[in-house]
C-alpha cells in the first residue's frame, strides 16, 4: 500500500482533532508523525487537504472533509476485517468442507462429526466424496478444509496424519465353500469369481494385489460403490477384496455376507486425514482432533478385518452365524 494503514489514522485523527498536537497526545506519538502522516496523505493525492495555523491548530479544507470520510469508511472496514478475520480463526462455527474417499470414510466421518456439530450447532457441514486424486487437489486450491484419503503418491504441500492402516480381506456370501474358514491363502482367490470396486485407486491397487502372485483375477462384476459391491456379494454374483468395513455390516438388501481375514499379510492401504500447514481456523482443528481421538479408539479397530492368530471369520448378521452352524 503506497499509504499505510497507520498514516490514514494518524491523518484522521488529526483532522477529527483539529490539532497536529493533540492528535499527537491521542496517539502516544511524536507531533512530527502526525505531520508526516498529513503530508504523506496530501502527497498521495495531490490536493491541500489541510491548513495549518501555528499555535491555533488545523482545519480541513473542503477536499480534506471529503477525503477524511473517505478514509474513514476504509477504516471501518477494514476494522471489520481484522474482526471477522479473528474470529474466523477463532469460532467453533462456520463452513467446514470435508472431501473423502468414498469407500473408506463414510464408515467413520458421521461418527467423529456429529458430537462436534452437536456441542457447536452454528457449524454448516460439506461432505463431497472424492476419489484419492481429486482430494488432494481440493485441498490444494482451497475446495476442502480437510480430506480423509489414502496415503499414496501424497502432493507436495500436503500433511498427513495416519488414521489407520487396512489390510484386504475376503468378502464373500455364507454359502460359499470358503465361508467357514477362519482365514484364506491369497492364492486360493485364483479361481474366484470376483466382484471388483471400480475406483480410480482401488481398481489399480486389487490388481496390484494380483499381480504380485503371479494370477489374473476372474473378474464377473464392477461397481463403483462399496456398498454396491457387499450387495452384489451378498446376493450370491461373486467374492470381493475390500479394505474397510461398516460396523453395523449388514447389507442394504438384507443379504449376509462373510467377512475372512487374507494370509499372509499383504499390502494394506493407510488411510489418513489431509490438511495444509500453517494457522488453519479453530473448527478445522477441531475436526482433526476429533478423528485422530476417534481412531485411538476400539471402535476404530472393528473397521478392519485383521488376521491375528485366532481371529475368528466376521458374519454380519445373526441370521448368517446360524446358517454357518
Amino acid at each position: 500500500m503506497r499509504l499505510s494503514i497507520k498514516a490514514m489514522h494518524y491523518f484522521l485523527t488529526a483532522v477529527d482533532l483539529r490539532s497536529i498536537v493533540r492528535a499527537a497526545q491521542h496517539r502516544n506519538v511524536v507531533p512530527s508523525a502526525i505531520s508526516s502522516a498529513i503530508d504523506a496523505v496530501e502527497g498521495e493525492f495531490g490536493l491541500k487537504l489541510v491548513q495549518r495555523f501555528p499555535a491555533k491548530g488545523i482545519q480541513p479544507t473542503a477536499a480534506g472533509i471529503i477525503i477524511a470520510q473517505k478514509i474513514r469508511r476504509l477504516i471501518e472496514e477494514y476494522d471489520d476485517l481484522i474482526i471477522g478475520g479473528n474470529e474466523l480463526r477463532d469460532a467453533l462455527s462456520g463452513k467446514l468442507s470435508i472431501g473423502y474417499y468414498a469407500p473408506m470414510a463414510p464408515a467413520f466421518l458421521p461418527a467423529t462429526l456429529a458430537p462436534l456439530m452437536m456441542e457447536n450447532p452454528e457449524i454448516r457441514l460439506q461432505c463431497i466424496e472424492c476419489n484419492n486424486e481429486s482430494a488432494q487437489l481440493g485441498l490444494l486450491d482451497g475446495t476442502f478444509d480437510v480430506i480423509v484419503f489414502v496415503s499414496d503418491s501424497v502432493h507436495l504441500g500436503i500433511s498427513c496424519d495416519t488414521l489407520i492402516d487396512a489390510p484386504p480381506y475376503l468378502l464373500l456370501p455364507p454359502t460359499h465353500p470358503l465361508a467357514k474358514r477362519r482365514s484364506v491363502a491369497f492364492a486360493e482367490l485364483a479361481d474366484l469369481d470376483m466382484v471388483l470396486l471400480d475406483l480410480p485407486f482401488t481398481t489399480k491397487y486389487l490388481r496390484g494385489l494380483f499381480e504380485g502372485i503371479g494370477f489374473e483375477p476372474q473378474i464377473v462384476a464392477t461397481a463403483s460403490s462399496s456398498e454396491m459391491v457387499r450387495n452384489l456379494v451378498g446376493a450370491g454374483v461373486g467374492c470381493s477384496i475390500l479394505n474397510m468395513r461398516p460396523l453395523g455390516g449388514s447389507t442394504h438388501s438384507g443379504k449376509p455376507v462373510v467377512e475372512i481375514p487374507i494370509r499372509p499379510p499383504v499390502q494394506s492401504l493407510r488411510l489418513v486425514l489431509g490438511y495444509l500447514d500453517g494457522n488453519p481456523r479453530r473448527v478445522v482443528s477441531a475436526v482433526r482432533e476429533s478423528i485422530l481421538a476417534y481412531f485411538g479408539t476400539p471402535d476404530a479397530r472393528k473397521l478392519i478385518v485383521a488376521n491375528k492368530g485366532k481371529t475368528r471369520r466376521r458374519t454380519v448378521s445373526d441370521q448368517a452365524a446360524d446358517e454357518l452352524e
